[in-house]
């Protein structure tokens, strides 16, 4: 039996599908998006792991470029060696998973808000584990006991499956996040000034201030990803199996976090036909965008949220003013019961009061004064 291959793989394979089967159960069930498209990702992701093998045959072929070894041979401190070297190989991991959203996204603009780029994220990561599960699996058979791969298989199937899913899913959402550069930075603009981070990339590498802090963002998701994969990858080297299912729990309390930011469902417009015209003059919306970042940071919430309601009446694809809602909404304790209310409360003009309407004619008259 251990020497037919086919059959081994199939083996592998088949049971290697099976918590596949009930993750993507779960995606499809409650995608809003293509089907087609989700399947695509999770293709690309399945691929990525056979990739990387392949630049592991290269440096075979060439050890001039083998880096791992190079870590090995160049630092004598073996757990700081094992810490580097994990963080390379975590680093090639997420970046090679997080292709198959780049792709997917590049060719039908698939992303449209951050938690989009969260969920394919989490799905090409799935692809992964699968593809790597599968190659796992096979190489036990015959070397290790019929417990010993059940255990093994029960371990990667739960732990690192979800594991992958989560580094992926942080370095996702940042990605997500660096696709609203613009609005984000002009938000953050008006509560407080520039990033400290972004400044600094935008005069070392002399590009747009915009465009350094997209890369900024984009190199935060990967350096955390990267990071507590690094560490995951370090505790099971010493069997720390406590710590691991640890890391794996707080990770996904983290994404839960996320996912519930009301930031995280702002919608990126792809068409400008689809945009709708502004009934605000730029003069105007500058003026009360002005108000907005001063409001925000005297943590004055509720008047961010009522003004914002009220703008985006006017001006319902503005993503600036979304963002400072969004951001007021996040700011308020989710048990608050006021949070609770403007959530629902907000139906049409007729129910914001004559003193809401008349908040913004009064300050545009000030500042024109």
């Amino acid at each position: 039996m251990f020497d037919n291959k086919i059959l081994l793989i199939s083996l592998s394979t088949l049971v290697t599908a099976i918590p596949v089967a009930i993750w993507a159960a779960i995606f499809f069930k409650h995608a809003k998006d293509s089907k087609l498209i989700l399947l695509l990702v999770f293709i690309l992701g399945s691929l990525t792991p056979w990739a990387l093998l392949e630049i592991q045959e290269l440096w075979v072929k060439f050890p001039q470029l083998d880096i791992p070894t190079l870590i090995e041979t160049s630092i004598k401190q073996t757990s700081v060696m094992y810490m580097i070297t994990f963080m390379f190989f975590g680093m090639m991991e997420e970046v090679i998973k997080h292709f198959a959203v780049r792709i997917i996204d590049k060719k039908t603009i698939a992303v449209k808000t951050v938690n989009d780029a969260l969920r394919f994220s989490l799905l090409a990561a799935l692809g992964f584990s699968f593809s790597e599960n599968i190659y796992y699996l096979y190489n036990l058979w015959g070397e290790v006991s019929t417990a010993g791969i059940a255990g093994v298989y029960i371990f990667r199937s739960v732990f690192t499956m979800c594991a992958h899913m989560i580094f992926s899913g942080i370095f996702g959402y940042y990605f997500g996040i660096s696709k609203f550069t613009i609005d984000i930075t002009k938000q953050e603009e008006l509560t407080g000034g520039r990033n400290t981070a972004a400044k600094m990339l935008s005069k070392i590498f002399n590009i747009p201030y915009q465009a350094a802090y997209k890369e900024k963002t984009i190199l935060k998701g990967l350096f955390l990803a990267m990071g507590i994969h690094a560490v995951f990858n370090f505790l099971l080297q010493f069997n720390a199996v406590i710590p691991v299912m640890i890391i794996v729990i707080l990770g996904y309390l983290f994404l839960r976090y996320l996912l519930k930011r009301k930031a995280g469902h702002l919608v990126l417009l792809t068409d400008i036909s689809e945009t709708k015209k502004s009934m605000l003059a730029k003069k105007d919306e500058d003026v009360v965008l002005e108000l907005l970042g001063m409001w925000f940071q005297d943590k004055r919430y509720v008047d961010v949220i009522h003004v914002c309601e009220r703008l985006l009446q006017r001006d319902p694809d503005n993503n600036v003013i979304k963002l400072f809602k969004e951001k007021a909404l996040d700011k308020i304790e989710d048990k608050n019961t006021y949070k609770k209310i403007l959530q629902t409360v907000f139906k049409g003009k007729e129910d914001i009061s004559e003193n809401d309407k008349n908040i913004l004619t009064k300050y545009i008259e000030q500042k024109k004064a």
